[in-house]
């Protein structure tokens, strides 16, 4: 699947103007791939959102809400932080939307009076990253806030617009009139297309400016972004669409257009509405990551193009784990990994400041074919950029570790389950009890991968994976964490915890992810390494590593 055109997709589905808006006809497309890398690296997301409703005597409408709690629900799957800022007018709907769909995210409520204090002193305790309106009314040139009829409005809501000025953020507004917060980018065309557009239009620009016939759909459309850039199926169901519609509509939310409580949006029934989520479905469809080539992944990651855990990718292929030393430290290190074989089976060693392989792979980058990088300093992390590119030198060397996501194919042909797989989720890795045998600078602690399955199912995984040594070999412990040092198998150190089910007991194995907690052990100058779970996908099949 070329990934550009899903973002080309994604733009025709949201073009959709039912109601006649006039706002996505010729509207600047921005750059969707850049903005979801954006999000991919961000810290924490406030999400601006409510708009009230005059002719329903201020009630919040139900366009916005729901955008904004879906943005919420997908970006704290990715592991963010998100605050919801709203106020009176939609506080009960977003806070019943968020229990249902988004629990840990926070929701604030800005205060009619005093609403700019409160916003700078939310800037003095706080520091979003990102910034998103969604359906929030922005003030037009002339300071007031108006409805699409052109009415004044400024009683109903709080004054938030201060949010989207904030400097060193990046802000993305939402909106399908003209007058929400973050359309001042688009007065031209807004004056030109929309009725009453000269008078409504919001003055504040923001820095990605998406449009569409109803805003909420592009709550719908940052979560196909996100799935198209991570491989992950972060789309909501109709069901749970429906829930949110109803829990909001109960809290007093009513339709913008017609002012009525009832379960549409923008006088476009449900049925309607959720129409366009089920062609976003389509649109980030995701391909059969199995069936895939080597160098058609590696394609994908060196051009920033995916960005996933590659566990259940390229079925039958090795895939390598990555430390990257200066040369002063690769003696040391090929020796340590020399005398720790099961946690540190080296698959192949690079020429040193070498990007390239002879072995395991052809056509490879080593700075730019792994999905994601992890880059340290004195044993502290540093940042996970997506290619270590301009940081590569000609002192580095590059060990190619084998990884226990090798082993896995194997296990699924014989009926053995890999829940991580199954739930799409980074395989749960812990840092252990275990010394690894040291020798030179380097020393530290075993990590290992987790897989829960029976008894009988841990037996036969046993048998299959003490037969490929390269990739790890057999397990190191089953069934009792605690023999191995491991606390908690539900909060791992690295990756994403997964479901143990009834009758299954944890599997672990000894995993590539080691370099990474001997890094921190002994501190080097500077290292590189691959983020846990996100693999180089290498030409040489698993059999071949097979002893």
């Amino acid at each position: 699947m070329e990934t550009e055109s899903v973002f080309q997709r994604i733009w025709k589905v949201l073009e959709a103007d039912p109601g006649h808006r006039g706002l996505t006809h010729g509207t600047p497309r921005p750059d969707l791939k850049a903005m979801g890398q954006s999000l991919l690296e961000a810290g924490e997301v406030f999400v601006i959102s409510g708009f009230p409703v005059q002719r329903a005597g201020g009630v919040g409408e139900t366009d916005g809400p729901l955008g904004a709690v879906d943005i919420a629900s997908c970006l704290t799957a990715l592991g963010k932080k998100v605050t919801v800022v709203t106020d009176e007018s939609s506080c009960a709907a977003i806070l019943a939307a968020c229990e249902a769909a988004a629990p840990e995210t926070e929701v604030l409520c800005v205060p009619h009076h005093g609403a700019q204090a409160f916003c700078y002193q939310l800037f003095k305790h706080r520091h979003p990253t990102h910034i998103i309106a969604i359906e929030r009314p922005g003030k037009g040139a002339d300071g007031h806030y108006h409805n699409a009829r052109g009415e004044q409005i400024d009683e109903l809501l709080a004054d938030t617009d201060l949010l989207l000025y904030a400097k060193g953020v990046t802000t993305i507004g939402i909106g399908d009139g003209g007058n929400e917060l973050g359309m001042g980018a688009l007065r031209d065309i807004i004056e030109k297309q929309v009725t009453h557009g000269k008078e409504i239009c919001a003055e504040a620009s923001a820095g990605y400016t998406l449009t569409a016939g109803v805003s909420n759909w592009w709550g719908w459309g940052i979560c196909a972004v996100m799935s198209a850039l991570t491989g992950r199926d972060l789309m909501p169901s109709d069901t749970r669409e429906d829930k949110l519609l109803h829990a909001i509509v109960a809290q007093g939310c009513v339709d913008g257009i017609t002012g009525r409580a009832e379960l549409t949006v923008d006088h476009l029934s449900e049925d309607e509405n959720l129409s366009i989520l089920r062609a976003l479905r389509e649109a980030v469809r995701q391909p059969d990551w199995a069936a895939m080539e080597p160098v058609q992944a590696r394609r994908l990651f060196r051009q920033n193009a995916l960005v996933r855990p590659t566990a259940g990718m390229c079925a039958g292929y090795a895939q390598c784990n990555l430390i990257v030393l200066p040369s002063a430290l690769a003696g040391d290190f090929r020796e340590f990994a020399r005398r720790n074989p099961f946690s540190c089976p080296v698959l192949e060693e690079s020429e040193k400041g070498s990007r390239t392989l002879r072995r395991i792979a052809a056509d490879v980058d080593l700075a730019r074919d792994f999905p994601k990088y992890r880059v340290w300093r004195n044993g502290k992390l540093e940042s996970e950029p997506l290619d270590v590119e301009d940081l590569w030198n000609d002192d580095l060397v590059a060990f190619l570790i084998g990884c226990s996501f090798s082993f896995e194919d194997a296990l699924l042909q014989e009926g053995i389950p890999v829940r991580h797989i199954e739930e799409n989720r980074n395989v749960p890795m812990f840092r252990t009890s275990i010394d690894c045998v040291p020798y030179g600078a380097f020393s530290g602690k075993m990590v290992v991968s987790m897989r829960p399955m029976t008894p009988q199912q841990a037996g036969h995984a046993r048998e299959i994976t003490a037969r490929m040594p390269r990739v790890h070999g057999a397990p190191v412990e089953i069934g009792d964490p605690g023999r191995i040092g491991v606390s908690d198998i539900f909060h791992p150190d690295f990756g994403d915890p997964v479901t143990v089910r009834e009758g299954e007991i944890p599997v672990f194995w000894p995993c590539g992810v080691t370099p990474q907690s001997v890094v921190m052990n002994v501190r080097p100058p500077f290292a590189i390494t691959h983020a846990p779970g996100h693999m180089l996908i290498a030409d040489v099949k698993n059999r071949d590593l097979m002893d």
